[in-house]
């Protein structure tokens, strides 16, 4: 038996990654590290004008972050609504969380008039 030899096992994984590393909404906790000023300043050298910044009023959380397209599909009140009644409760003050939103719109009937169908 040779006590010297070494072996290595080496497991490689990979994949692309965007920048930043997340495309809808970011939930900042009060005492992250990077605050929402370097945060901010972050997004305009990675991607300027991509994302709205809001404040938020509330005991663990300092801002949200969220992605400019969103916006269009869907209001600032209520992204930032559901995100307080469904993510805050699991933010700690520490914390940088990612969410990804799936918009999906479903329309049960359409109508049209029939002029309009040719």
């Amino acid at each position: 038996m040779n006590l010297n030899s070494k072996k290595y096992s080496i497991k490689l994984s990979f994949e692309e990654i965007r920048l930043p590393p997340f495309e809808d909404a970011l939930i900042l906790g009060k005492k992250c590290p990077q605050g929402k000023i370097g945060v901010s300043r972050s997004f305009e050298l990675l991607i300027p004008n991509e994302f709205e910044m809001y404040e938020i009023k509330d005991d663990i959380v300092e801002a949200v972050f969220i992605n400019k397209r969103i916006l269009k599909k869907i209001n600032k009140d209520r992204i930032i609504g559901i995100l307080k009644e469904n993510v805050f409760p699991y933010v700690s003050e520490s914390e940088i969380i990612k969410v990804n939103i799936d918009l999906m719109a479903i329309y049960n009937s359409i109508e049209i008039d029939s002029d309009d169908a040719t």
